[in-house]
């Protein structure tokens, strides 16, 4: 697929199919102000940072172009979306980088490749590519295939970047993915776990979404053992619950555990949640 020289210039874009081929369109992010407070995102831009700041390095060791890959891993709903919103607003404040969302399940990556060889860099001096959910959005798409275009991005071998560039993708599902994308440097050289809140941060959260009014039994039993893979989307869940259902927090909160465990139970069994095909 060929593509006409394409300008971009600095900003937060998104890919977009139109009659016309793929383009990008301007787009922004709606801040989760909770969120933003208990999801932090140092250790990811500490590595983008260095990065950035040692380029130096990359031509020492004799790369015509820098180029650095992370993988954002962890389950839904524990702030990779956050983060992604937080450091396209933090490098994008010098308005002298491009960060570049790729939806990977609308667009394969030869597309992808062959678009960003396009790119004409107006006042753009380095580009961040996000790439969501890659590796498939369900756990029944089973593992990733060795595409051949996506290797040849992660690596580089058409020299589709021509200017710093820190590749950042995000998965739920790291089990997908074969051992030559993800244990190989100069594919994803990084790997980055976001994981569930903490004991403290499980807490805080309730109490936050509560407005102050969550009990001690309802602390004590988020805290617990049992709702250890509790997301910030499930602990909002637990309130608004409460409050449609007109039952306890720590009711719903029980009630939750319960259903997480019977819904893992359905995969142990084999098939979607225990139902033949």
């Amino acid at each position: 697929m060929l593509f006409r020289s394409y300008k971009v210039k600095p900003g937060v874009w998104a890919i977009q199919k139109t009659n016309a081929g793929l383009k990008l369109l301007p787009t922004s992010f709606v801040s989760d102000k909770i969120l933003d407070s208990f999801v932090s995102t140092t250790h990811i831009t500490d590595k983008i940072d260095c990065f950035f700041k040692n380029i130096h390095v990359y031509y020492e060791m004799g790369f015509e172009v820098a180029k650095r890959a992370a993988l954002l891993y962890g389950p839904a709903g524990t702030g990779k979306s956050t983060a992604i919103t937080q450091i396209s607003n933090k490098y994008t404040a010098d308005g002298k980088t491009a960060v570049i969302i790729w939806h990977t399940d609308k667009f394969e990556a030869y597309m992808v490749k062959d678009f960003i060889k396009s790119f004409e860099y107006v006042g753009v001096e380095k580009i961040i590519l996000v790439a969501e959910d890659i590796g498939g959005v369900e756990i029944d798409q089973a593992r990733i295939k060795s595409d051949s275009s996506l290797l040849s991005l992660l690596d580089n071998q058409e020299k589709t970047f021509t200017i710093p560039t820190f590749i950042l993708a995000t998965t739920n599902y790291p089990a997908n993915f074969m051992g030559n994308l993800t244990n190989r440097p100069n594919r994803f050289d990084d790997k980055i776990e976001v994981g569930y809140p903490t004991t403290d941060q499980r807490s805080k959260l309730l109490d936050f979404f509560a407005k102050g009014t969550a009990s001690e039994d309802s602390k004590a039993a988020i805290a617990s053992n049992g709702a250890k893979e509790f997301s910030p989307a499930h602990i909002r869940e637990v309130v608004i619950r409460s409050k449609i259902h007109d039952k306890t927090l720590e009711d719903v909160i029980k009630e939750m555990i319960k259903e997480i465990e019977s819904y893992k139970k359905g995969f142990e069994k084999g098939g979607r949640m225990g139902f033949d095909n």
